[in-house]
Order: structure tokens, then sequence, then C-alpha cells
């Protein structure tokens, strides 16, 4: 959306001028999408912005529920291990080790987005950056940016509020900040906390009768500063500790994986269900502290700034890899320990000068530290070739560890510069180059042992010998990439403003780690990624002032798309298909283009109403990708025997797929209308989320449309102070699958006795894996305000 505000209707108009002033408009919302304080309305580019009011106001306690105000963003987390962002249909997955495609920023200072997603408290501003980032903000980062300002402590006079919800569903969220300040107009400080109890997915696992669960607990503290007229800064800390229990949903008929034993995997199960089957504990834990410090200097005809930040992650998971129970009584278990430390400095001036030019100079530094553990049970049942189904598992198995240690470590030193140029009163120039240095260091070691067959004739000990994943040669890469921007702006009148802008970006190479399988390094190492996008918007006020409309088309074309795929490996070149699926990296070119628009009015000073539309085309351009291909057509498959031709060790296709299993066109609309009734004001509010049905080729699924309806009606205070609020989300209880495959959840065997060259028989399960949206859930909030 070009310069757009969300959710006008119940924040963006009250953000600029007090209830019923007609004169209020979304582009006087103050944004620092440039590095500096400056009206949207005077942005070039696509810019959404969310109050810390309208997060409130929509009861949005995850942060995964925002993307309900900004069409074309999406942030999921299927596995429950690590959110993903989703903009203009450019994803990224975490397993490939590289940058992300949305960089996320707390406090202008860059974090990973778990830190960020799990929990959503005393927030003051969310601004979605859409398209090439990484001129003047930290990480270089092709689909666009996500910053997160939380609010600063008040040096003048102590304030805060208090906020509580409870819902049906047992869900709990508790919220409280207070401000006042220590040096009256110079040092204050600010303390806020959350505490967060809910279902998570709302699935429920049958085998060990429990729900999904997440408690979070969070508090943060803030000191802000203005010694001077020309000092001030903040300085915030943040602990947050979550612990995520996510069962896995399922459906399908079931199965009954041997005929020499009674159990089946599990009942018919269809998705509104929302059930689980697997038998072992799939659980998430994040211990995070955060730091941020910032202060700028006033010099009058510049702006001297500076900014620090630390993060120092502890993410640990426990999961069952045995989703569909194929094997009954085995938990087949991945753990991962995943440390992270982040040290970020950056400092930077920006000129002030009344005139036609104006620049900004800065050197940015990052500094990611990671590592850990990750082991996971690869066990090789053993199978009867004739008939094809196997025997109970439990009576010929070769139990198999396989543990994986990893050490990662990212710098990157940047320069950066802007100049702005307001060449007449209507058009303004702004041109932005970066050149980064960025070092990355990996490597994985790979170690798999035994603790002895089971009705096989196997001893205990080592298998695989403790040996490196990747490749020396490709342990360090360095880069040296040179990105930018290029903007122009015209004024057609005081209400009317058009632009153009192209951008450039980058993220650098990396080698996969974690890997269980040993491939060549050409299916573990990635090129960097570069892509160049053009942009054009118009920003408009119609109607005195009463409606806003805001549109941008774009088109970005990529240079080695960096993706991953799960596919079914032969590491022997020999035809025979390993034990399991292994995630494979790879360069694909692609392409995204689209149209984004959003329209805010006010038809009468109690009613506003906000509609964002979103439409992006983004897919592969004929990439050569690593695939499943079954028949050996170079199409993609989900069904039949996994093959892979002899001599190579994946099988590759040719795809022009979507990259992102999201739709091309989202929708949301709300509107709030306002009463009258002396000392209170009581008001209905809506939300609506559409999205159509879509094929996606990878997954061979089709998604069926998605509506959501969210209502909400209450009475508050005129002025300052109390909200009462009782809601309902999704009002008309649909079952949505918002992440689906066709390819049935199994364990793989290994003949019991030799026989010619082939592929293993599996363990079918009789279910696929999917992702379901929450049920109708219906709550009460309570603010008050002080």
């Amino acid at each position: 959306m070009a310069g757009t505000a969300l959710c006008s209707g119940s924040g963006a108009w009250a953000q600029t001028a007090p209830s019923g002033e007609s004169e209020a408009r979304p582009a006087d919302i103050i944004v620092t999408a440039g590095k500096r304080e400056e009206r949207l309305k005077d942005v070039p580019m696509a810019v959404d912005v969310a109050t810390g009011e309208q997060i409130e106001k929509f009861n949005l306690f995850d942060f995964k529920d925002v993307p309900a105000l900004a069409p074309g963003l999406q942030i999921a987390n299927t596995s429950g291990r690590v959110s993903v962002a989703t903009l203009r249909g450019i994803s990224f997955n975490p397993d490939i080790g590289g940058p992300a495609a949305v960089a996320v920023y707390y406090n202008e200072v860059p974090v990973d987005i778990q830190t960020v997603t799990t929990a959503i408290y005393d927030i003051r501003q969310v601004e979605v950056l859409r398209g090439p980032q990484g001129t003047l903000r930290g990480r270089t980062a092709p689909a666009g940016a996500i910053t997160v300002t939380t609010r600063r402590a008040d040096l003048s006079e102590p304030e805060g509020y208090l906020q509580a919800t409870v819902t049906n569903k047992h869900a709990r969220n508790f919220q409280i900040a207070a401000s006042t300040p220590l040096i009256q107009d110079k040092l204050a400080i600010r303390v806020a906390a959350v505490l967060d109890r809910n279902r998570a997915n709302h699935v429920y696992n049958i085998n060990r009768d429990e729900w999904s669960n997440q408690e979070t607990e969070s508090v943060r503290a803030t000191l802000s500063f203005a010694p001077t007229e020309q000092l001030r800064g903040n300085i915030v800390y943040q602990y947050l500790e979550s612990d995520l229990l996510q069962n896995r949903a399922v459906q399908g008929p079931g199965n009954r994986p041997s005929l020499f034993s009674p159990f089946v995997s599990g009942p018919a199960i269809s998705a509104s269900d929302r059930l689980a089957v697997h038998e072992g504990l799939s659980f998430y834990t994040n211990r995070t502290h955060l730091v941020t410090a910032d202060a700028s200097y006033d010099l009058g005809s510049h702006l001297i700034s500076v900014l620090g930040g630390f993060q120092d992650t502890s993410l640990h998971s426990r999961t069952d890899q045995d989703v569909g129970n194929a094997v009954q009584g085995y938990d087949q278990v991945l753990t991962v320990a995943d440390p992270t430390r982040v040290y970020t400095a950056e400092a930077r001036i920006a000129s002030a000068f009344e005139g036609i030019f104006n620049y900004t100079l800065g050197v940015f530094y990052n500094e990611t530290k990671a590592g850990g553990l990750s082991s996971i049970r690869v066990d090789s049942f053993f199978a009867n070739r004739v008939p094809n189904t196997p025997f109970p598992a439990s009576m010929f198995a070769l139990p198999l560890l396989a543990e994986v240690d990893i050490t990662n470590k990212t710098s990157d030193l940047a320069f950066f510069g802007q100049t702005r140029l307001k060449l007449t009163d209507k058009l303004r120039v702004e041109l932005g180059a970066r050149y980064t240095r960025t070092v990355a260091t990996a490597q994985s070691f790979l170690e798999v042992t035994t603790t002895g067959g089971v009705g096989i004739p196997v001893p205990a000990g080592i298998v695989v010998p403790r040996v490196a994943t990747v490749d020396p040669d490709f342990v360090r890469q360095v880069n040296h990439p040179l990105t930018g921007t290029a903007s122009i702006s015209y004024d057609w009148t005081p209400d009317i403003t058009t632009y153009a802008t192209y951008g450039r970006s980058y993220r650098r190479g990396s080698a996969q780690l974690g890997v269980n399988s040993p491939l060549d390094s050409d299916l573990l190492v990635l090129d960097p990624e570069r892509s160049d996008a053009i942009e054009v918007g118009l920003k408009a006020q119609m109607f005195d002032r009463r409606v806003s409309l805001n549109l941008a088309a774009f088109y970005q074309k990529f240079d080695g798309f960096i993706g991953l795929v799960t596919a079914p490996t032969a590491s022997a070149r020999n035809g025979v298909i390993d034990g399991s699926n292994a995630s494979i990296s790879f360069n694909g070119d692609a392409i995204s283009k689209g149209v984004e628009m959003q329209l805010d009015a006010r038809p009468i000073d109690e009613w506003d109403i906000s509609v964002n539309a979103s439409y992006a085309n983004s897919h592969y351009d004929n990439a050569t990708v690593p695939c499943r291909d079954s028949n050996g057509d170079g199409v993609p498959d989900t069904a039949g025997q996994p093959a892979v031709p002899v001599g190579q060790q994946v099988a590759f296709c040719t795809t022009n797929d979507r990259l992102a299993n999201i739709p091309r066109f989202a929708l949301s609309a709300n509107s709030e209308l306002r009463f009258s009734a002396g000392s209170v004001e009581p008001f209905i509010r809506g939300l609506l989320t559409y999205r159509p049905g879509f094929y996606a080729q990878t997954a061979n699924y089709r998604y069926n449309a998605i509506t959501n309806v969210n209502l909400f009606a209450g009475i508050r205070s005129a002025g300052a102070g109390w909200e009462l609020t009782a809601f309902v989300k999704n009002l008309f209880n649909s079952t949505q699958i918002t992440n689906a495959t066709t390819a049935e959840l199994q364990i793989a065997t290994r003949f019991l006795v030799p026989g010619p060259a082939g592929n293993p028989t599996p363990f079918r399960s009789g279910y696929t894996n999917l992702s379901v949206n929450p049920p109708r859930e219906f709550g009460i909030t309570m603010n008050y305000r002080f």
C-alpha cells in the first residue's frame, strides 16, 4: 500500500486530531521509514502504519494477527519453532540459515522475528515498509521490513494503562504500563509487563489428552532522558519468557500400518476437528534478553544520532517428527538448542538545511553469533517386500541417532549515505547508496550412533564418525555488495502526490547447516541473491480531505532467488532413496509484480471506513529446483513412489510456481461507528479479511477461499479514561485451512530381505499435515488509562 495508514476507522484518524474533527487525515501521521520523522504523505515508498491504539482496540495480542490490517503481509508459524514473514508474495525458510526476505527491527535495532512476534504489548507504532530495504536501515532485505517501536517514558507527567482480556477459549491477557518523571522534563522511567495464556493453534491431541498451550511473560523498562534541549535518548531493556506446547493437526482416514498388528494410527479426522495424533511432546521455549539504546544531539544545522543493541536469545525445541503416528509407541524426537547473540551499533549524521540540498551519512555494524546442538532419531525399520505391508515396527529396527553440532557467525560492516534534493516546491529527488562488507562463517558436524539392532544382528556403536558437512572451501564467505535506492516525487497539488522509486537489494549466500545426509556442496551452498525493483505510486486526498486514496504498482526481478525445498535424496547416487527427505537450498530466478491499494474515508464525523487490498504475483521464472519427481517427467509430485535418477543425489524439476503458498490477492476492511451519549461514547467496530482460493503446485493442494469477520462492541468515556469491549473473533465459526499438503505422513523403512535396488516401503499413517485457523472465540476487554 503506497503510504497507507492501517485501520484508519479506529485509529489512524484519531492519531491526527481529536475525535470528530473532519480535517484529520491519515497522511499526517508521522513515520520514520526514512530514518527521520516525516509525514507519511511525503514518503516515496509503500508504507503501512499500525498505531499502538489500533493494536489494543483490535485485541492483537499475537504479532501474527497484525497482518489482518496489512493485506499481502503474512506472519506464520506452522511448526511452532520459528515464525516466518511473507510480504508481496516473497517468503523465506529459516532452515536456509541465511538472511530473511523481510527484515525485522525493534526500536530500529535488527532482531530475529521470533523475538518480536512472541509478545506484543505497550507498542507505540508498527510500520511495514514494502519493497527492497537496506539503504539507511540495518540489513538489506528484498521484500521489505517491519519496524516495531515501543512506547517511551513521558518526561512531563505520569501516565499509563491497565488492560485485561478473557475469552471462552481459555485465553487470558493482562497488561500494565506506568510512566513517571524522575526529574521533571529531563529524566523519566516507564515499566510495562504482559502475562498471556492461550491455546495457541487450538489443536487437541487425542493420544496425549492435552490441548496446545502457550504461556508468555514479559517485562520492559524504559529510561528516557533529555538533560539539555539538544540531547535526548532512550535506554530499553526487555526480558521475555515463553513456553509453547503446540500440537500439529492432521486430517485423513487413518491407517493400519501392519497386517500383523491391531494398531491403527488413529481415527478418521477432518480439518474442522482440529486434532493431533502424535504420541511425543512438541515443546518450544524462548528466553530472551533484549537491550536497545538511542541518543541524538541537535547541532542546529545537523543532527547526530547513535544507536546500539544487544540480544541474547536461547531457543529450545523438542518435537515428535512422527506427526501422523505411523509407528505405535514411537517418538521420533528432534531436539534443537539454538542460542543466539546479536550485537548492533550505528552512528549517523543528518543535515537540516533550509533550501535545496540535505544529506545523511552513517556507518552500521552488526554481528550475530549462533550455534547449538540438534539431534534427531533417524531409526531404520525393516519391512518384508511381498506383500507390500511391513511387519510391526517394533519387531525389526535399527535405532539411529544423528547429532549435528553447529557454529554460525555473521558480521556486516556498512557505510551508507543519502542525498535529498528539493528542486522546486513540488519536485523532490532522493538518492541513496550502501556499501556492505559481509562475512559469514558457518560449519556443522554430523555424527550418527546406534544403541544396537532390534531383531537384527547390529551391535551398538558409531555408524557415521563425526564429519564436517560443509566443504572447507565454503566455510567462510566474504561479499561486498552495493545496494541503494533512487526516487522522485511530485506534488501536483497540496493533496495529490505521485512518486517513482527504484531499489536494489541483496542477500548473501550461505552454507546450509544441520543436514543429516552426506550431500554434495552444490546442494548445500547458496550463491548470493540480487534483485532490482521499481515502484510507482499515487497518494491523494479528496472531498475536503474526508477521503484518502493510496495506490502503488511494483515490479521486481530476482537473480538467483534463495529458496529451500524438501525432497527425497539418494546420497550414494545408486537410485536408492535415503531414509528421510532432506531440506535442500537452491537459487532460482524469480519475478514479483503487483498492485496495492488503500482507501480511508470519514463520511461523517462519527463513522470511519478503511479498505485495503493487495495483489502480488510472485513466482519462479523457469527455475530449476530440487524436487520429488516420482515418474521422471520433470514436474513436482506428491504422490507415487519417490525416485531419484541413478547418478544423481536428487531429482530436478523446472518450475514457475509461486514463491510462497499464499494467494495472490488479499483484502481487509474495517469500520467504526461511534454514538454520542453524554459523558460516554458507545461504539461498534468490525474487521473483515478475505483471501481467494488458489492452487499450490509444489504442495499439490487447492486451498479454499477464506473470509473472516471479527466484531467489537462497547462503550468508553468521552475523554481519556476507560473502555469496555465485548468481541467475537471468527464470527461465522468457519474452518479455514491456511497451510496443507497432499503428501501422506509416513516413516520410511529398509527391506528385511535384500532384494533388487529400489525404494523402501513406508509405514503409512493415513494422514496429511495441515494448519487450521482458530475457531470462534468470544471475549471481553477492559482498558483503563490514567
